[in-house]
């Protein structure tokens, strides 16, 4: 039997659904930052909810998109702060295109640093800034190309496997990691390491469970 929702629990759902769609956030990615079920997730804010976000489901959100305690229990003009509260696609007064770097892609409040794109780039790129992300490269297993600490930009609505492209990805849980990717029979793809010491690794591109791709490497700077 389904739920009969009081205000503040639709609100709340509204609220989640906006900013999913103006942050490009999918349901998988909600559900790897906030470590809330996938399923359960779809009962909360899928098309037919059956279940009410609790304050503890709402406090996870909250906080995995950088938002006060309580922010989900009212309305908020979301769009607009969308745009402005983390600075996705903030232009300055020059012009310039403000992007903040993250520690890791999950943890937003976690920013080291911000850097400045002339419009120019997002247009030879052909996308669009909101879909833009840097953060800092953690580990040694795209050396050369990609070293520990380089800036990686990837464009988050750009996750169709293309042959021989580099992703930004999550496998079994664990953090962001980059591979090389090369489509090979049966639905397998090959998870490759450029740097000797890393092993390739074999995942099937339907098992969404235990793989996520997060976006497409499209810049880098050390």
């Amino acid at each position: 039997m389904t739920e009969k929702f009081t205000s503040i629990e639709m609100v709340r759902r509204e609220n989640v659904r906006t900013l999913m769609q103006n942050y490009k956030i999918t349901r998988m990615m909600l559900s790897q930052g906030t470590n809330i079920n996938y399923a359960l997730l779809g009962h909360y804010i899928g098309k037919n909810p059956i279940k009410a976000i609790g304050d503890e489901t709402a406090n996870k959100i909250e906080v995995f998109f950088n938002k006060p305690i309580n922010w989900l229990d009212h309305e908020h003009d979301v769009a607009k702060k969308a745009n402005n509260g983390l600075g996705f696609g903030e232009e300055t007064s020059d012009n310039l295109i403000k992007v903040p770097i993250y520690k890791t892609y999950f943890c937003h409040e976690e920013i080291e640093e911000e850097c400045y794109f002339h419009p120019q780039f997002f247009e030879e790129k052909g996308i669009d800034p909101q879909s833009f992300r840097l953060i800092y490269a953690t580990d040694s297993s795209m050396q050369p190309y990609i070293n520990i600490k380089d800036k990686v930009g990837i464009a988050i609505n750009d996750n169709c496997i293309k042959d021989g492209s580099i992703y930004a990805m999550i496998l079994n849980g664990k953090h962001m990691m980059f591979k090389q990717v090369f489509i090979e029979a049966s639905n397998i793809l090959r998870l490759h390491s450029l740097h000797s010491d890393y092993p390739d690794k074999l995942v099937n591109v339907e098992d969404t469970d235990s793989l996520v791709i997060v976006g497409r490497l499209i810049y880098r700077a050390g």
